[in-house]
């Protein structure tokens, strides 16, 4: 059976809660990523990057993030409140429209990224592993929340979405660290065809890549445990699953 029944009422069972929390997620994602990437063909200025392709790569990885997120809130309130289906489908609505909302901002935000790293692409890299590091661990710890068992104590909880969370974000902070590197050096190209701190004359800087990488792994593990255990700390303050829900 997937309901029970407690004082008269129909209650979902938190399988149904899940499922509808996990599926607006993934169309809000997806449905996300790709309505930004299609408004941001046609929202950027007289100057774009790479020809609008900067505000395209950027409203994709940044639509998708906030698409998820935006999908799974209002699924969760109304899953719990016994309505999954329709938390199902007004999280993948709001979801898609604010995922693709990122199309509208996103060549502004590439030009501010270019001009703040483009001196420093390795700067650049470990803010971007930092900020999806972060995500990934709050999102997490989130999802550890909502599959919390009644009982389960707060601090253990914490620890191990700490744990949970360092590993989404080891994961997170490599593709956060690709783009806030890729963006850094979208605007400038060295003689020899790669691509180069401009005030570096006497051609393309070696590493960047390579190092991109190692900063996206320890950056984004360190701030997906931190976000993951801030995360699991404020949201242990709620009340806890109740009985029909473990």
């Amino acid at each position: 059976m997937s309901e029970l029944v407690s004082s008269g009422a129909v209650v979902p069972l938190p399988a149904r809660v899940h499922w509808a929390v996990a599926l607006a997620a993934l169309v809000g994602a997806v449905g996300g990523s790709f309505l930004a990437a299609s408004i941001a063909i046609y929202s950027y200025g007289s100057q774009p990057i790479l020809a609008g392709e900067g505000a395209i790569y950027l409203g994709s990885a940044v639509g998708a993030a906030v698409g998820a997120a935006a999908a799974a809130l209002p699924a969760f309130v109304l899953g719990r409140s016994g309505w999954p289906q329709a938390g199902a489908l007004l999280g993948a609505v709001v979801g898609v429209g604010a995922g693709g909302a990122m199309g509208l901002v996103s060549e502004g935000w590439a030009q501010g990224w270019v001009t703040a790293f483009a001196s420093n692409a390795l700067a650049g890299a470990l803010v971007g592993a930092g900020i999806a590091g972060a995500l990934a661990g709050v999102t997490a710890a989130a999802f550890l929340r909502i599959l919390r068992r009644s009982g389960t104590p707060v601090k253990r909880l914490v620890q191990f979405a700490g744990l949970i969370g360092s590993v989404a974000g080891l994961f997170a902070g490599i593709g956060g660290a690709s783009v806030g590197v890729t963006l850094a050096q979208a605007a400038t190209v060295c003689p020899n065809g790669y691509y180069t701190n401009p005030y570096t004359p006497s051609g393309c800087v070696p590493g960047v890549l390579a190092g991109s990488l190692l900063v996206g792994i320890w950056v984004g593990a360190l701030m997906g445990a931190i976000g993951a255990m801030v995360t699991a700390e404020i949201l242990g303050l709620l009340p806890a699953p109740s009985a029909v829900e473990s």
